[in-house]
């Protein structure tokens, strides 16, 4: 994090418990904005995620895998807009990959109020945040996600992901023992999709 960032306002959601107020963060510095204006990304903590998760319903709930993960929040006017989480597989392999050579956005959400930014937070994920999961992990080959059951998955599919097909619910009992929580939506299959960065369009 550079020495001259700045520090953003804090962020108020409403959740079942009361009003929660995210902690503050620290947005990257760069070139200056306009003089009272928030820069827009920034790396979040796994607390405020899974608030803004749990506020906008994500079908999936919020975070709760045991290992790698990186959380980041989109900002609108001040106010959280979206949110996207960079997580390690569960599997050894994905997309036939070995579980080091990927990540998986495991989660991504908008707030109601920005139908739009659904798009705009995948591709400054797929372009940008996804990499930086080599700063704590490993380098990235390639990234996956899934698309949850009954679901066509288009929003990756019109950003140039390749959809692998369907995948089975998750049943594992041991170890990381929860299973998905995608297996109480529908029929629990789920589309595989993937981007390899080695095929990235210029």
């Amino acid at each position: 994090m550079s020495a001259t960032a700045t520090l953003a306002p804090p962020l108020s959601i409403d959740s079942p418990e009361g009003q929660l107020v995210l902690d503050q963060m620290l947005w990257p510095a760069g070139v200056p904005w306009p003089e009272g204006q928030v820069e827009l990304l920034a790396e979040i903590g796994k607390a405020d995620a899974n608030a803004l998760l749990r506020q906008w319903g994500h079908p999936l709930g919020p975070w709760q895998r045991p290992f790698g993960a990186q959380f980041w929040g989109l900002a609108v006017d001040g106010e959280a807009a979206a949110v996207a989480v960079s997580g390690s597989t569960v599997g050894a392999t994905s997309a036939g990959f070995k579980r080091r050579e990927v990540v998986e956005l495991g989660r991504i959400a908008r707030a109601p109020q920005h139908p739009g930014v659904m798009r705009v937070m995948l591709r400054l994920w797929r372009d940008y945040l996804a990499q930086r999961w080599e700063r704590d992990y490993w380098p990235v080959k390639a990234a996956v996600s899934y698309a949850l059951p009954g679901k066509t998955g288009n929003l990756y599919r019109f950003d140039s992901w390749k959809c692998l097909g369907t995948v089975k619910p998750w049943t594992y009992t041991g170890g990381y023992s929860n299973p998905s929580a995608a297996n109480r939506i529908g029929d629990g299959l789920k589309r595989l999709y993937v981007y390899e960065y080695a095929n990235r369009p210029l």
